[in-house]
């Protein structure tokens, strides 16, 4: 509750010390133990000097994909889900998040299958770790690129899907792969009819980008 409000109450709570003893309690067998310590743990981690503080805790990103995977409850997995979202704000985070094993694949099952505000926090954890190039390949072997597309029907998180697939296309091999998906170009061009004017400006970047890296197939069923 403390760590809620206030860039100083989050500063004086991680200087305290409380970051290694909220990590121990990130695999407690005790659901409410584990919620509060994750969610403390994503409170702390707004405030910008604190995100240093947990990356270089050791064992305690690892702690927090562990709940993200397998949580006892519903909010313990998407407020693990938010707190890899604040972590990857920082460019040198964000592929030593998306190689934390499990992690691009929890957030796509719950950016798949999740609460619309789990959604909301994987998609945006996506969007993040998208913006460093070197996560491309292993955003696609992790599923991510299938559920990003999924996401482009869901009002809610469409936007920053096509954001991601946007940045994604941007690589010869992320273009081949959003290129292969079935509902891809279907999504985008209905997305740029009827999306948002942010969301509409992210579909037709990754059309441009699909036609420009994805080959002639993908051109093909962007015409017709």
């Amino acid at each position: 509750l403390l760590a809620k409000t206030g860039k100083e109450n989050r500063a004086f709570i991680a200087e305290a010390g409380a970051i290694p003893h909220l990590r121990k309690l990130l695999l407690s067998v005790n659901p409410v133990a584990q919620e509060n310590s994750v969610t403390a743990m994503l409170n702390l981690s707004i405030y910008d000097k604190n995100k240093s503080r947990i990356m270089d805790e050791e064992g305690c990103l690892g702690s927090i994909v562990e709940v993200l995977r397998f949580g006892h409850t519903t909010e313990a997995r998407e407020n693990a889900a938010a707190t890899l979202f604040s972590l990857s704000a920082v460019h040198d985070y964000k592929k030593r998040i998306a190689d934390e094993g499990g992690a691009v694949e929890a957030l796509a099952g719950l950016l798949r299958d999740g609460t619309p505000r789990g959604k909301k926090d994987a998609v945006t954890a996506l969007f993040n770790l998208s913006t460093h190039t070197d996560n491309c390949v292993r955003m696609i072997e992790a599923g991510a690129v299938t559920a990003l597309v999924g996401a482009l029907g869901n009002e809610g998180v469409a936007e920053e899907a096509a954001g991601a697939l946007a940045l994604i296309v941007r690589q010869p091999v992320g273009a081949e792969a959003v290129g292969k998906e079935e509902m891809a170009v279907a999504g985008l061009i209905a997305m740029m009819r009827c999306g948002t004017p942010r969301g509409k400006e992210n579909a037709v970047a990754a059309l441009l980008e699909l036609c420009r890296s994805g080959g002639s197939a993908a051109t093909e069923r962007v015409v017709k």
